[in-house]
């Protein structure tokens, strides 16, 4: 026989070198032996480093049918036969050396223990001891010198099942990255972070401990087929220091886990808050009995998952809160009145809340409240708020008087501090209004009602008054939307005699539009009719708006003609230097002396439709966009009107609205006129942008207006 051979094993890079001394130790051998020996050696080298405190020598001695592989650890303490499970990946190991080893046992030694397992080529299994009699025979070697303190702590019950989960989650997570390792010595797979190696050694030997004491009796009582452990633990009281580095350690490693993406590795939420309750207590217990002091009692891991739960609901619910908030700003981006404030904020506040119902009330300008909508009051309520007046001794009044927020909790506080709210709604128990407020006024007021006690603690606080903030800048943009609006169309059509005006004007949404429409005096019996459509939405278009507006005006005043006035426009828009901003205009100049007269030019507009007899005909553009084109030129178009003849004007947010892939376009234009004939100058606008409303699939995604005027009689 040859001699013994022995190897040194520090770390898992040198598994690898101990399959092949052994298959090289049984060559010539079965391929059945050679193979159970590699799986033998590979085995016990994993199991001494992970579980044996590091391995020390592999040391392969010959004999005459097979070879005896003896493994040698850096720990006195028995090997543990763990419960064998397909949700792992170690925990299998003793157990098919058990299996592949003809024999196989334990012997201490000074400062470990050697297992050693012999393969052979026809092996006799010794059937009088198991693999656990084995080990239960261990007996392990009373320490040398002065034993350290051991201070008991009892952990009480704790599921048997979620024990030996939670171990072996950890024993996977520390075999994966040793194979990590491994495979990094081995060039085959990438290194592995330093910092992370460091924290794996923190995990693989710190709080070693503990953690065996705790595996042994899981294993146990696994094995006793019970339902609950009742966890003991004896450790020194400097184990608090290691505790509290083992569990930041796979606490980090569980970050590292996430930040790559390895959600095998990743600790399932149950076990990390039995990890977090175990250590933690026995850090509590063990500085506790370091002081001197009395130990506080443990807290029971039932207790632990009860409170985990009442975070878990806080935190459900200030999520569910947040999104809400989160929706209810996207609704609020679009909403350009009150109604449509209300609307977005009401349904989600009162789900949120699980209130009864939910109202706004707004100042007026009188005393009066109005209110731009509810959600979930009957009719009777409604009608109640609609006449409440603004120095009601009720909460939503008195929020808005007082700028201040209203909770009322009970029944009692409601009567006391609102007793005229008892009458108002009878079957509200609970209240909340709060003022909705910008930093120069008091808007109005946002209320909620219901039907049961209600504790108002400071998330629900936090909720509802961000609600108010949310719900108070939508409604001072939407007054501050309508209000520009308006300063950008005449604030009333003026009287021309013998003819008669209509106007109308449909917003698209929040943002302040681009189209807008004008009539002013020249003079002499002279009018200067300009509507347009600039390019976008918003403040830049509002000035863009603006500039086009008053362009005209002065252009007009000084004498100049449709034609003259356009090409003015023009170059002021082109002398802006954005080629972003533009815009379609078409001017006219009515000159109402016998006989009516209008001349106009347009500028790459909608055509405008002369009506006459019931019969419409279109005038196309005579010119392209305005600022575009320097020195562009425009032309104009003489018409002479009869009495009766309509003159319309619209944007294109008439002639271009759509349904699927059709446009409203020229001949339902036409259409539409001819069906309105006989009708009024307002009632031709109105209809027109109804009727572009009514063809339309959806909401409007551009603003649309119209200005029309006919003449009655011909002087």
């Amino acid at each position: 026989m040859s001699a013994p051979r022995r190897i040194e094993i520090t770390g898992s890079e040198h598994v690898g070198r101990a399959r092949r001394l052994a298959r090289e130790a049984m060559a010539g051998r079965s391929d059945v032996s050679q193979a159970a020996a590699e799986l033998v050696a590979s085995e016990l080298v994993t199991n001494a480093l992970l579980h044996g405190g590091g391995c020390a020598a592999l040391e392969v001695v010959p004999l005459a049918d097979g070879i005896r592989l003896e493994v040698t650890d850096n720990n006195q303490r028995a090997p543990l036969v763990a419960l064998a499970s397909t949700d792992t990946m170690t925990g299998r190991g003793l157990h098919m050396v058990g299996r592949l080893a003809a024999r196989w046992g334990i012997e201490p030694t000074d400062d470990g223990k050697t297992v050693w397992a012999e393969i052979v080529d026809d092996p006799v299994t010794i059937a009088e001891q198991t693999d656990n009699e084995l080990v239960e025979a261990w007996a392990e070697p009373a320490e040398a010198g002065t034993r350290v303190e051991q201070i008991r702590i009892n952990l009480g019950r704790v599921p048997t099942s979620l024990l030996v989960a939670a171990k072996a989650h950890v024993d996977n997570l520390v075999r994966e990255f040793a194979l990590a390792s491994a495979g990094e010595e081995a060039g085959t797979t990438a290194p592995v972070p330093t910092d992370l190696a460091k924290l794996i050694e923190r995990v693989v030997h710190g709080f070693e401990g503990a953690r065996f004491q705790m595996k042994r009796q899981a294993v146990d009582a696994a094995r006793a087929g019970k339902s609950h452990t009742t966890l003991v633990l004896d450790l020194p009281a400097d184990a608090a220091t290691t505790a509290e580095e083992y569990l930041n350690a796979l606490d980090e490693v569980d970050g590292y886990s996430r930040a790559n993406r390895l959600l095998t590795l990743e600790t399932p939420p149950q076990h990390r808050v039995f990890r977090r309750w175990y250590v933690g207590e026995v850090i509590k217990q063990l500085r506790a009995a370091a002081r001197g002091g009395e130990r506080p009692d443990v807290v029971p891991f039932e207790q632990r998952l009860l409170d985990e739960m009442d975070e878990a609901e806080q935190a459900r619910r200030t999520a569910e809160q947040a999104a809400r908030l989160y929706t209810v700003a996207v609704a609020l981006a679009a909403a350009d009145t009150p109604e449509a404030v209300a609307a977005a904020v009401l349904q989600e506040g009162v789900a949120a809340l699980r209130a009864s119902g939910g109202g706004i009330l707004l100042a007026a300008d009188d005393e009066s409240l109005s209110v731009p909508g509810t959600f979930g009051y009957d009719d009777a309520i409604v009608q109640r708020l609609r006449q409440e007046p603004r120095n009601a001794e009720l909460p939503a009044a008195y929020a808005l008087r007082m700028g201040e927020p209203v909770w009322l909790e009970t029944v009692d506080e409601r009567d006391e501090r609102f007793p005229a709210l008892a009458g108002f709604e009878p079957h509200t128990v609970a209240m909340c209004a709060v003022p909705l407020t910008t930093p120069e006024e008091t808007l109005g007021a946002m209320r909620f009602s219901f039907s049961e006690r209600r504790l108002f603690d400071e998330d629900e606080q936090r909720f509802v008054l961000a609600l108010a903030a949310e719900t108070s800048q939508a409604l001072q943009r939407a007054r501050v939307s309508a209000m520009l609006q308006q300063s950008l169309l005449p604030a009333a059509l003026p009287d021309i005699a013998g003819t008669e005006l209509g106007a109308c004007y449909a917003a698209a949404g929040a943002a302040v539009g681009g189209d807008f429409y004008d009539v002013f005096s020249l003079g002499e019996h002279r009018w200067g009719i300009t509507l347009g459509d600039v390019r976008g939405r918003g403040p830049r278009a509002a000035a863009l708006t603006a500039l086009t507006r008053y362009t005209v005006r002065t252009a007009a005043r000084m004498q100049r003609s449709p034609a003259d006035v356009l090409a003015i426009l023009n170059d002021a828009m082109a002398a802006e230097g954005d080629i972003e901003e533009f815009c379609t205009t078409v001017f006219a100049v009515l000159d109402c002396e016998h006989p009516s007269r209008l001349t106009l030019a347009n500028g790459g507009h909608p055509p405008v439709a002369l009506v006459r007899n019931g019969e419409a005909t279109l005038l196309p553009p005579t010119g392209g966009l305005l600022g575009v084109l320097p020195d562009a030129q425009f032309h104009e178009v003489p018409l002479a009107l009869e009495a009766g003849d309509l003159v319309v004007f619209y944007t294109d947010g008439v002639s271009e609205a759509r349904r699927g892939a059709e446009e409203f376009g020229d001949e339902q234009l036409i259409a539409t006129l001819a069906k309105l004939h006989g009708s009024t100058a307002q009632e031709v606008a109105d209809g027109l942008i109804a009727s572009a409303a009514a063809f339309r699939d959806g909401d409007a995604d551009d603003d649309a207006a119209a200005f029309v005027f006919r003449i009655l009689d011909v002087r």
